[in-house]
């Protein structure tokens, strides 16, 4: 199921087994054994008190499962983002927004629509 990433997204955080299960409340046993790739039907709630004591969303988390072979700068940038307090994404966020506007980039984001007054 490619729960592995978990030990890649460990090691690009800095975080061991020990500090993942201090700070998640799971077993140290139990986040080798999903980090390892022993087990690929971890408990729901195992799996959320890990990805949130990560700094992830469940749907951040599952997007990396998915499409575990390109996790290199993408991860990199999610696990940064999440990472920081809400001040940080803000500001995060409006680069982004900026550089999009500035023209220079070929960056296309998505934005939601506005609602429109026309039928």
């Amino acid at each position: 199921m490619g729960l592995e990433v978990i030990r890649t997204v460990m090691q690009r955080q800095g975080v061991t087994s020990d500090m993942l299960s201090a700070m998640s409340g799971v077993p140290k046993s139990t986040i080798d054994k999903i980090a390892s790739g022993a087990t690929d039907n971890p408990r729901y709630k195992s799996l959320q008190k890990l990805v949130k004591a990560l700094g992830m969303g469940l749907d951040d988390f599952i997007r990396l499962v998915d499409n575990r072979e390109d996790t290199g700068e993408e991860e990199m940038l999610l696990t940064a983002f999440h990472s920081m307090n809400e001040e940080g994404r803000a500001l995060a966020l409006q680069l982004l927004r900026d550089m999009v506007d500035c023209g220079h980039y070929p960056i296309h984001l998505n934005k939601p629509e506005k609602p429109s007054d026309e039928k």
